[in-house]
């Protein structure tokens, strides 16, 4: 896997709230930290973050469509039905999130970390990611339907009733993961980096009966 670039985040930034920040006739925010509150953002169009962390902030009915993520982190946030639409993110770090039911549709994403998250229903329908990491993180029955990508690793993760559908599994690294009632093609199976037991599990997909000699 390819050196993921870290956000280019400093360790001091100036503290600020989400509403003295934004502004739908200049929907632009950087170079600052917003800590500790509820955001409700519907309906928001080409709004951007650059340089920005956000700590314990609830994002509630989060609807964007064409933004931008650029050298952001999130550490225990919590995204309650959120959908991303069109959006791009580089160099984006999650921590300790909750992202369940998240839907991250027709999107860019880059040099991407989550760390220690639960993200149950996630979807990445139709996206394009590139060296992307989900280490540590829940992501049962997420939906990674067409996306297209380079570079993804799952370290320690567990992926129980993932669905990749019309997506190649050839070249990501599952072994030290989860897969339990993983959902895929044998087709796109091919070339899939797994355990000897993971190997054996999905077995069962080419309807083979193994016994014991």
């Amino acid at each position: 896997m390819k050196k993921r670039n870290k956000p280019k985040v400093p360790m001091h930034l100036d503290s600020a709230t989400f509403d003295n920040s934004f502004d739908l006739d200049d929907p632009y925010i950087e170079y600052v930290e917003i800590r500790d509150c509820v955001v409700a953002m519907h309906d928001i169009h080409q709004m951007e973050f650059k340089t920005v962390r956000f700590i314990n902030v609830q994002f509630e009915g989060i609807e964007l469509d064409a933004g931008y993520f650029r050298d952001v982190v999130f550490e225990k946030c919590h995204f309650v039905g959120g959908v991303f639409s069109n959006t791009t993110f580089k160099r984006v770090e999650f921590s300790k999130c909750r992202l369940n039911g998240t839907l991250i549709n027709d999107s860019k994403l880059e040099h991407l970390l989550f760390n220690d998250c639960i993200m149950d229903l996630c979807s990445f329908g139709f996206s394009t990611l590139n060296v992307i990491e989900f280490n540590q993180t829940r992501i049962n029955e997420a939906d990674f339907l067409e996306i297209k990508w380079s570079d993804i690793r799952f370290s320690e993760s567990v992926l129980k009733g993932a669905r990749f559908t019309k997506t190649s599994l050839d070249g990501i690294d599952f072994s030290t993961s989860s897969l339990e009632a993983l959902s895929v093609s044998i087709d796109a199976l091919k070339g899939a980096i797994v355990n000897q037991t993971q190997a054996l599990d999905f077995l069962d997909l080419l309807g083979l009966d193994i016994r014991h000699s």
